[in-house]
């Protein structure tokens, strides 16, 4: 579920007969409902909820708009809650578990990147009162450093980048070095679904 439709649906056809593509704004609490119930519809029931929706422009804090700070929260943090709360009656009753990806970017913030951190550390708060309102229910944040290929940094405006970068040459401040794959985060993500104990934290 995403809001890129064909992106969506070249996955679900690599995926055979047990793929769905489904049309999902996080940000619209609508468009969640409608993303679970088609979801149960297909499959009979959802037992498993995977937030790997992140997004965040390139921006100095004194630069940045109320509407690019709107729009991070709107979608990294509202649209975390939006979906749970959409999944939240399915997953008690399946008994299912919830994953949220965090952010290395929370232990490490940097010129430029203050709104995508600030929302990521507000959505490990979400995450713990998820787990206070509902202790019933698994809900896990797999913090999660850099990763290739994710169309994370396409959208940034060149300038932006050019005058960031020079910041974090200037202040030798830089993101990790190393890059994980897609595949190699989603069969992390698969074994910590498998587990047969509840995981709170996992990086």
């Amino acid at each position: 579920a995403a809001r890129r439709l064909p992106e969506l649906e070249e996955a679900a056809a690599r995926a055979g007969d047990s793929g769905l593509a489904v049309r999902c704004d996080v940000a619209d609490r609508d468009s969640c409902d409608a993303a679970v119930g088609a979801t149960v519809s297909a499959f009979g029931g959802l037992d498993t909820l995977l937030f790997a929706t992140g997004m965040s422009p390139l921006a100095m804090l004194e630069e940045a708009s109320a509407e690019e700070w709107r729009r991070v929260l709107e979608t990294n943090l509202i649209g975390a809650s939006n979906i749970t709360a959409a999944a939240l009656a399915q997953l008690k009753e399946h008994e299912g578990r919830a994953l949220y990806l965090s952010s290395y970017a929370v232990r490490q913030p940097l010129p430029g990147l203050g709104l995508y951190r600030v929302s990521k550390v507000a959505l490990d708060a979400l995450i713990e009162c998820w787990r206070m309102e509902h202790p019933d229910l698994d809900f896990t944040r797999v913090v999660v450093g850099n990763t290739a290929s994710t169309g994370f940094a396409d959208r940034w405006d060149p300038e932006r980048l050019r005058a960031t970068l020079s910041v974090w040459v200037e202040r030798n401040l830089f993101p990790s070095p190393t890059m994980m794959s897609l595949g190699d985060l989603a069969r992390s993500l698969v074994g910590i679904l498998a587990a047969p104990s509840y995981i709170d934290d996992v990086a």
